[in-house]
């Protein structure tokens, strides 16, 4: 049958698992919406990116609907967590840390956020797509609710290791703060999209700074 097919010039979809279907399902969700927006990204134009026929969608998922769902649950959290992991580098601020080399560090890492913003818009933009989409649908308002939840998360996560590199500790719980960050960014993100406007983005991301900066306490 292969030869067969590769004799006739058809393509020939390697043999995959359900969940190997599935994570490329997802990931393909995720980048299409990226490239398209949630209203564009139809259960089409996610199987040609994945490079699957339209029929096997149903092996994965039994809708549309379930698969937005997965993309929100498991490829934005994801996304995100990796991105945090790129602009929090191990931060050095000497035997004798100070409040203005802390604040510095949390601005060059909005910074360093924003350059991956600007290199690949798309990730950020599918994040704020899905939670506006999932708000205006009844059956995933939850799941987007949880998907801002595990941002949250994530943003503390961040805070934390703040802690790491300097004797200090924080007058409000980092639990609290995370949507301050994932806030912060999101902002960025809508500026940058809207406007493109660098001057803008770094008011903000001084203004975010300075906020954090007051809730920094040494040990």
């Amino acid at each position: 049958m292969r030869r067969r097919m590769l004799a006739k010039g058809l393509t020939v979809v390697p043999r995959m698992s359900v969940e190997q279907r599935r994570s490329a399902l997802i990931e393909s969700a995720y980048r299409v919406i990226a490239d398209h927006g949630v209203e564009g990204a139809t259960t089409r134009r996610i199987c040609a990116h994945a490079g699957m026929p339209l029929a096997s969608f149903h092996y994965a998922f039994e809708s549309r609907t379930a698969l937005l769902c997965a993309v929100m649950e498991q490829a934005v959290p994801v996304d995100i967590e990796r991105m945090l992991h790129t602009v929090l580098p191990a931060a050095d601020y000497g035997s004798t840390p100070t409040l203005e080399a802390i604040r510095d560090n949390m601005e060059r890492q909005f910074h360093a956020f924003y350059d991956l913003l600007k290199a690949d818009p798309g990730r950020m933009q599918a994040t704020i797509a899905l939670g506006i989409y999932a708000h205006n649908h009844p059956e995933l308002q939850q799941v987007g609710r949880d998907m801002y939840e595990q941002l949250y998360r994530v943003a503390s996560t961040g805070l934390r290791a703040v802690s790491d590199h300097a004797p200090v500790t924080f007058s409000r719980p980092v639990e609290e703060l995370g949507p301050f960050i994932i806030a912060a960014t999101n902002s960025i993100t809508l500026i940058y999209l809207s406007t493109g406007d660098d001057k803008v983005v770094d008011s903000i991301i001084t203004a975010v700074a300075d906020q954090l900066i007051t809730y920094v306490l040494f040990d």
